[in-house]
């Protein structure tokens, strides 16, 4: 079973098409904290206040999620 990411290539699209560059920029944009997108662009996990800024700025509904079905590895102790 996979999990769901942010698709960096959709999150590109939308940066490129609004002109921004640096992740504070989305954050004066979408009034999302630099923090929060660091984090959301990192790990590449979807949060409602990161679906909810990238839906505003136009991101397709059917791209900004992409299926990893890499398997889960377990971690030992």
């Amino acid at each position: 079973m996979g999990t769901f990411l942010l698709s960096l290539d959709e999150i590109a699209r939308v940066k490129k098409a609004h002109r921004i560059e640096h992740t504070t920029e989305l954050a004066e944009r979408t009034n999302v904290s630099r923090k929060t997108w660091t984090t959301a662009l990192k790990t590449r996990r979807a949060t409602p206040d990161i679906l909810a800024a990238l839906a505003n700025l136009g991101a397709r509904p059917d791209k900004v999620l992409i299926l990893d079905d890499a398997p889960i590895q377990a971690v030992s102790a």
